[in-house]
């Protein structure tokens, strides 16, 4: 009796530990929770276009590319600004629009990608560890109202996360979407109803871009 409540016992204390072990063990490395170091200083650039593919850090510059109005990149660095003061818990330091940027400087005439560089000297300018530098790529503004559009926002915003000492790109976040009619896509059903059941501006898809960036890089 004794031995066989011993065994019993064996049993249960073998299936707790390979109970456990199974749920600590990750199934995939995506499942591995990752985290952006506090002590990190990070600085963030304001919103560029680049325009050429010259100016890119990387990919490649959208066909038919639409351009933003360069007066309205400072209402994207405020919403941007908003968006990581409410919904992170990190201090930033925010680089003037002032300030001499990378992407105005002359790049040579080529057909890949050569800011990168440029970006990481400058994150060692302002004296950062990560420079978050925000983009436009492509830029259609909604063209009729929020009951009904003539054609839908498209924007695709992307955002590098430059680790200056390394001088490489430590994360990148792309956000690409051009709203479609609901009926033609069932599966956006919920993001139909968060946009309040209308066609969303470009500005509020640019700031959903903002959102996910920060998830993505879990900053």
């Amino acid at each position: 009796m004794r031995s066989r409540l011993t065994i019993m016992a064996l049993l249960a204390l073998c299936l707790g530990l390979l109970l456990t072990g199974c749920a600590r063990k990750p199934r995939t490395t995506a499942d591995i929770p990752r985290s952006l170091s506090p002590s990190y200083s990070i600085a963030v650039a304001p919103f560029t276009q680049p325009t050429s593919t010259s100016q890119l850090i990387i990919g490649q510059i959208p066909r038919d590319q639409g351009r933003i109005a360069p007066e309205m990149l400072p209402a994207l660095d405020r919403t941007l600004r908003d968006v990581l003061m409410t919904e992170t818990k990190r201090q930033y330091t925010f680089v003037p629009r002032h300030a001499p940027l990378p992407d105005k400087m002359r790049y040579h005439d080529s057909n890949q990608p050569q800011a990168l560089s440029a970006w990481v000297a400058y994150a060692r300018e302002v004296k950062t560890d990560l420079l978050l530098v925000p983009q436009v790529l492509n830029w259609h503004p909604r063209e009729g109202s929020r009951a009904g559009v003539t054609r839908p926002a498209h924007v695709r915003v992307e955002f590098f996360l430059i680790n200056a000492r390394q001088g490489t790109i430590l994360d990148r976040s792309v956000y690409d979407v051009e709203q479609t009619n609901l009926t033609s896509n069932l599966l956006e059903i919920g993001e139909f109803f968060k946009r309040q059941a209308g066609w969303a501006t470009a500005d509020e898809l640019a700031r959903e871009g903002m959102v996910k960036a920060v998830k993505d890089m879990t900053l």
